[in-house]
C-alpha cells in the first residue's frame, strides 16, 4: 500500500530545512527532502483537502477518468472548477497529470498512485 503524507510544520522547520537544501545546492551535494505535502498550520490543511477535492481524488482512483472533462462529469461540476482544484492536487503530488499525445483534443489524463492520505502532525 502505498501512502501520501501530509504533515504540518512549524515555519522555523521548513525555513531550517529549506536552508538545508540551499546549502546542499551551493556545495553541489545531493539533498533529499522528505516525500508528501507540508503545511505550516492544521487550517491550511483544511484548505487544501476539502470535501470537493478529497471527492475527485476518490473518483480518479476508483474512476480512472479519461480526461478533466470526464472527471468533472463523474463529479458533476464545471469543468472550470474541477480544473482549477486538480491543478491543486497536482501541484501539492496528491494526483499526476500525463497528456494524452494520442487524443485528438490531447487531453490530460488524471491519476491516483496513492491508496491512503496520513496526516502528519508534530508536536
Amino acid at each position: 500500500m502505498k501512502v501520501m503524507t501530509i504533515g504540518i510544520k512549524s515555519e522555523k522547520d521548513a525555513m531550517k530545512e529549506f536552508g538545508q537544501a540551499f546549502e546542499a545546492a551551493h556545495k553541489r551535494t545531493p539533498f533529499k527532502p522528505i516525500k508528501g505535502a507540508y503545511f505550516t498550520s492544521l487550517e491550511a490543511v483544511r484548505n487544501f483537502l476539502t470535501p470537493k477535492r478529497l471527492a475527485l481524488v476518490h473518483i480518479i482512483k476508483e474512476k480512472s477518468p479519461k480526461s478533466i472533462y470526464w472527471l468533472a462529469k463523474l463529479a458533476d461540476r464545471s469543468f472550470p472548477s474541477v480544473l482549477k482544484d486538480v491543478n491543486v492536487l497536482s501541484k501539492h503530488g496528491l494526483i499526476t497529470l500525463t497528456k494524452e499525445k494520442e487524443s485528438p483534443r490531447h487531453s490530460v489524463h488524471p491519476s491516483v498512485g496513492y491508496s491512503a492520505i496520513n496526516l502528519w502532525i508534530s508536536l
